[in-house]
């Protein structure tokens, strides 16, 4: 996976890619101190959820591609 945090109009942006897959997450800098707030909010455990969820994201695109080349 490949994890960026960005800053941006007040915002911090944590943008994790994987293959063709992305997901982003942006969160107010008014709610954290700083980056190493963030840094600590992709933890182990949320990297695991996010790792399932490409997993999930994989099967349903690979299910709705076979559906339409199937017809």
């Amino acid at each position: 996976m490949d994890i960026s945090i960005f800053l941006r109009e007040n915002k911090y942006i944590v943008k994790i890619v994987l293959d063709q897959y992305e997901q982003v997450y942006r969160l107010s800098a008014n709610d954290v101190t700083g980056m190493e707030d963030m840094e600590k909010l992709v933890s182990e455990e949320f990297l695991k959820k996010v790792w399932m969820r490409f997993v999930d994201m994989s099967k349903d695109f690979s299910d709705a591609f076979k559906a339409v080349n199937t017809l």
